[in-house]
């Protein structure tokens, strides 16, 4: 019976699993979640990371884990791209000015309306389709 000796974990190993305990712990930072990630901050290849065993069921287990988990807002909103807040303010001033255009012309309106009635006429009324002409039989 030749034993052959346990092999020992790689050194970057305990790191790794650290941090997949870390990704599963805060789901926020979900969308760093990849196996560039842990190549790059362990100073392995992905070939090295995909060969081991432990490594891979961990991660394939945190990976399904934060499938499930949905994530409501991202950890850092973005900065805001130049003169949003500029369109942003011409766009509600625009608004504004049409609104009150609006409110003026239902008043013309509803004066008009008015002095309708003052006539006799029904503002109201519809027109209706044209009559069809008999076709002579």
């Amino acid at each position: 019976m030749n034993k052959q000796p346990k092999k020992k974990d790689p050194k970057w190993l305990a790191d790794a699993l650290m941090s997949l305990k870390f990704f599963e712990s805060s789901p926020e930072y979900k969308h760093e979640f990849k196996h560039e990630y842990f190549a790059s901050q362990l100073g392995v290849s992905k070939p090295t990371l995909y060969r081991c065993d432990k490594y891979m069921t961990e991660f394939q287990r945190v990976k399904d884990l934060l499938k499930e988990i949905k994530v409501d807002k991202p950890p850092s909103d973005g900065v805001p791209i130049s003169g949003d807040k500029e369109k942003i303010a011409k766009l509600e001033a625009k608004v504004a000015e049409q609104a009150e255009t609006i409110s003026i012309l239902q008043l013309r309106l509803n004066d008009c309306y008015q002095m309708l009635e003052d006539q006799g006429v029904d503002p109201e009324f519809v027109y209706p389709k044209r009559l069809k002409k008999h076709k002579e039989a």
